[in-house]
């Protein structure tokens, strides 16, 4: 369901602001991107990137050698 409601600009110090209602609001300090195409401004949130993975992967290898055990293969009846 597509939700409107109109407002005005305001300047807010040397910008120009919009004032968006709680209810469309997103949550706090999510990181946004306005865009401009022709006469619309389209303001949406970031999209995730996998810039954090080498962080994460260097944390999650911290305690790793990277060696597996040896195997030791157990005799079987057949």
């Amino acid at each position: 369901m597509q939700k409107v409601f109109h407002t005005r600009q305001f300047k807010a110090g040397n910008s120009l602001a919009v004032r968006i209602p709680v209810g469309m609001a997103f949550p706090h300090q999510t990181k946004l991107v306005v865009t401009r195409e022709g006469n619309r401004i389209i303001v949406e949130p970031e999209a995730p990137n996998l810039g954090h993975l080498p962080a994460l992967f260097a944390a999650l290898g911290a305690g790793q050698s990277g060696e597996r055990p040896e195997f030791v293969e157990a005799e079987r009846a057949w």
